[in-house]
């Protein structure tokens, strides 16, 4: 359950939050802008991914400093992915949206840490596909469980099975061969969407003061999320059958 309605509170944790989103828009307006973007790009660009990777940059380096195993890091988002599940079954949606922030932010901390370090393989790779997939579920289960007497529940369900398809659809693309990097809501926009859509309703909930909120923000972001991932699987989906067909010739 959320904690007892505390208007002063919330609008104290919205001028931080505020505050911190202007701060990085002026990070990302700082952030070199790239010659050129490819069809399909992510939402979120290369200068907002260029920005948050070099704000991370000192924390990845001391992480290596520190001779921490990627697979922890791993391991620790699907932790991070459990908890953030249960947040959001206990209607807690402003811890949950950190909580999904947090994991996300530790999903890009894996990878990157594990070519900083050089221990980058198929194995360390295949395990963080596969931690991805389950926290990713996790996630999605404890939204499920919160809207599970609304009709919001078939949007989770949507969401959940486009993101899922997503990542499956640029997996087996590469297992035939082929590269398929294109889809404009991959994984970090998927944490966005999320994480700052619980943020702004446990916040608007947390002022209104409304006993029992089912969140309606949130449930806007999910039925969002459920289009726009699904949009992405079926272009992706498009595009290999069309470098396939190319393949295979007249």
């Amino acid at each position: 359950m959320d904690v007892p309605c505390r208007p002063g509170t919330a609008v104290a944790a919205a001028a931080v939050i505020g505050a911190t989103i202007a701060l990085a828009l002026r990070g990302i307006a700082r952030t070199p802008a790239p010659a050129a973007e490819q069809a399909d790009a992510p939402f979120l660009g290369p200068k907002v991914r260029g920005w948050y990777v070099g704000t991370l940059a000192p924390i990845q380096a001391r992480l290596a400093a520190w001779e921490v195993h990627p697979d922890a890091l791993t391991w620790t988002q699907l932790g991070v992915s459990v908890l953030a599940g249960a947040a959001f079954a206990g209607g807690a949606m402003f811890l949950a949206g950190w909580l999904t922030i947090l994991a996300g932010t530790l999903d890009i901390f894996d990878g990157a840490l594990a070519r900083a370090r050089g221990t980058a393989s198929p194995r360390g790779a295949f395990l963080d596909s596969v931690v991805d997939r389950w926290a990713e579920l996790a996630t999605f289960a404890g939204m499920g469980a919160f809207y599970r007497d609304s009709w919001l529940l078939g949007a989770v369900a949507l969401a959940a099975s486009g993101s899922l398809m997503v990542s499956y659809a640029r997996a087996r693309a590469e297992g035939l061969g082929l590269t398929l990097l294109q889809g404009n809501v991959q994984r970090p926009e998927r944490y966005v969407l999320l994480g700052f859509g619980a943020w702004i309703s446990g916040l608007v909930e947390h002022v209104r003061c409304v006993a029992g909120a089912r969140h309606p923000i949130l449930g806007a972001a999910v039925c969002l999320l459920a289009v726009l991932s699904v949009w992405t699987a079926v272009r992706r989906a498009r595009l290999a059958l069309r470098a396939l067909d190319r393949r295979a010739g007249p």
